[in-house]
């Protein structure tokens, strides 16, 4: 088994890859600023997080993971309901989704969001789990 700070710092490269292909679809579009703002936040603690975690020796790093602030802000974020929320935003703008171009393009947009945002919500939740597995 990989030591927690090798798997950590795998997942930190994780979840800053997914948060950044995120934060590109989504940046500049009004109706998805929810989710570009969610993806800023978690590049945002994952820079911090990275920086803290940097100089930390192999024993150090899954006590420093435990104390990080970023690490705790992360853990905020996987409660929030992005995607529901996204949805519900998307019919309001199209509340007959079905047989129209736009209602298409918009589901097409919500597929894209999901693909991006399930593994990196899986990688964070992976994260925030490595301190309890010492």
């Amino acid at each position: 088994m990989a030591s927690i700070k090798k798997r950590g710092k795998q997942l930190i490269a994780d979840i800053e890859k997914s948060a950044n292909q995120l934060a590109i679809l989504t940046s500049d579009l009004s109706l998805l600023k929810n989710i570009y703002d969610l993806a800023r936040s978690v590049q945002e603690n994952i820079a911090s997080l990275n920086n803290e975690l940097t100089d930390l020796k192999k024993a150090e790093y899954s006590a420093g993971l435990a104390d990080s602030k970023a690490l705790a802000a992360l853990d905020e974020l996987i409660d929030n309901d992005a995607i529901s929320a996204l949805e519900q935003r998307l019919f309001a703008v199209q509340p007959d989704q079905e047989n129209s171009e736009t209602g298409d393009f918009l589901q097409q947009i919500l597929e894209k969001i999901e693909k991006l945002y399930t593994p990196l919500l899986e990688s964070l939740q992976q994260l925030t789990a490595l301190p309890d597995e010492e």
